[in-house]
C-alpha cells in the first residue's frame, strides 16, 4: 500500500470537431472516443483485465449516443461485430493487430496505448514467464488514480494532521496508542490532538481497522473533488506552506529539499510547464506504490506563481 494525497489536477481540455468514428460531433463536450485523459486514467488504471475495460468505454459511450453499435463499431476497426461482442463479454481475444486501431479508437497513446497493448498481451500470454514480464512492464507504466473525494468528505482538507496520518498508517501497524503516533508526526502532537483527528478519519470512513487492530487507510491516494470550494483548498495550501517555512528552520537541509527556480515563458509554455508538473507529481505516485515497506510520510509542494508579467493577470477567484 502507499499514500499520496493529490490536489489541483484539472481535466485536460478537449479539441477537434469530428469523432475517430468518422461521425458528427455530437456537441456534448467531447468527441465519441475521445473521452479525456483524466476520465481515460481513471478507467484504464483501475481496469481489472482489457475486455472489462472495452467493455466499460463501450457503455459509457452508448449512453452519450444511443445510436451506436457494434456493427459501427466493427466497421471503424474492421472486424465482426458478433466478435467484438465476444471480446466485450470475455469470451474471444482481441488481436494483436488490432491493438493499435482499438487504442486510436479509444484515444489512448503513449504510456497509456502501451499499457493496453501490455493488458491484452498479459491477458494472452502463454506462459508464466510471458505474464509475469508483461506485469512487470505494467507496472512501471501504470499511474495511481486518486480516488475523488465525496461532498461530505471534504472537511478531510481542514487539517494538515489528517493528511499525514491517513498516509503514514501505511508505514507500519498502529492502534490506540495516540501519544505515541503523535511523537511521529512533524511537527510533533498531543495525544488529544491525534486522537481526535484519526476519530475525524475514522468517521468520514477514510481510515478503518483490520482483522488484526490496526489502523488502514481505506482508499491509497485521495484527490480534492473537482468544483470543490477555493476556499478549503487555499486553507490547506496555506498550511503546507507553513509547514515548509519551519521545516527551513526545524531540519538540516539533509532532511529536506528547498530549491526554486525563476525563469521566462509565454502562455504556451506555461502550460507546458503545469503539465510537467503534473507529470511529476504522477511519477512521484507510481514510485511511492512500489515501495513494499515505506517508513516516512514527505509532503511535496509545487508552486509556479508570477513575478512579473506584460500583459495583465487574471483576476483571481
Amino acid at each position: 500500500m502507499f499514500g499520496i494525497d493529490s490536489l489541483g489536477f484539472k481535466p485536460a481540455k478537449l479539441s477537434g470537431s469530428s469523432s475517430v468514428l468518422g461521425l458528427p460531433f455530437d456537441g456534448r463536450g467531447y468527441d465519441i472516443g475521445c473521452m479525456g485523459d483524466s476520465r481515460l486514467d481513471e478507467h484504464l488504471w483501475t481496469a481489472i483485465g482489457y475486455r472489462e475495460f472495452l467493455a466499460g468505454w463501450f457503455e459509457r459511450e452508448k449512453a452519450h449516443r444511443p445510436g451506436l453499435s457494434l456493427t459501427m463499431l466493427g466497421r471503424k476497426l474492421s472486424m465482426d461485430p458478433s466478435l467484438l461482442g465476444k471480446i466485450f463479454q470475455a469470451e474471444r481475444h482481441l488481436a494483436t493487430s488490432r491493438i493499435q486501431p482499438v487504442c486510436d479508437l479509444v484515444g489512448l497513446s503513449g504510456s497509456r496505448a502501451e499499457y493496453f497493448r501490455h493488458l491484452v498481451l498479459h491477458a494472452k500470454s502463454k506462459t508464466a514467464r510471458e505474464a509475469q514480464a508483461c506485469f512487470e512492464r505494467m507496472q512501471e507504466l501504470r499511474r495511481i488514480a486518486p480516488v475523488p473525494l465525496e461532498d461530505a468528505q471534504e472537511s478531510y482538507w481542514d487539517r494538515w494532521i489528517h493528511v499525514a496520518l491517513r498516509s503514514f498508517l501505511i508505514c507500519g501497524d498502529f492502534g490506540d496508542d495516540w501519544g505515541a503516533l503523535g511523537a511521529m508526526l512533524c511537527p510533533p502532537q498531543g495525544a488529544s490532538a491525534v486522537k481526535l483527528a484519526m476519530r475525524t478519519l475514522e468517521r468520514l470512513g477514510m481510515i478503518r481497522k483490520d482483522s488484526q487492530g490496526y489502523w488502514r487507510p481505506t482508499e491509497p491516494f485521495v484527490r480534492d473533488r473537482q468544483g470543490s470550494p477555493s476556499r478549503a483548498l487555499r486553507n490547506y495550501h496555506r498550511q503546507c506552506l507553513l509547514l515548509a517555512l519551519e521545516a527551513l528552520e526545524r531540519f538540516d537541509p539533509a532532511r529536506r529539499n528547498i530549491s526554486s527556480v525563476a525563469f521566462t515563458v509565454d502562455e504556451t509554455e506555461y502550460a507546458h510547464v503545469v503539465g510537467m508538473i503534473e507529470d511529476l507529481r504522477s511519477r512521484v505516485q507510481t514510485r511511492s506504490a512500489k515501495l513494499a515497506r515505506p517508513d516516512r510520510v514527505v509532503q511535496l509542494n509545487l508552486q509556479l506563481i508570477p513575478l512579473a508579467s506584460r500583459g495583465e493577470l487574471p483576476p483571481s477567484d
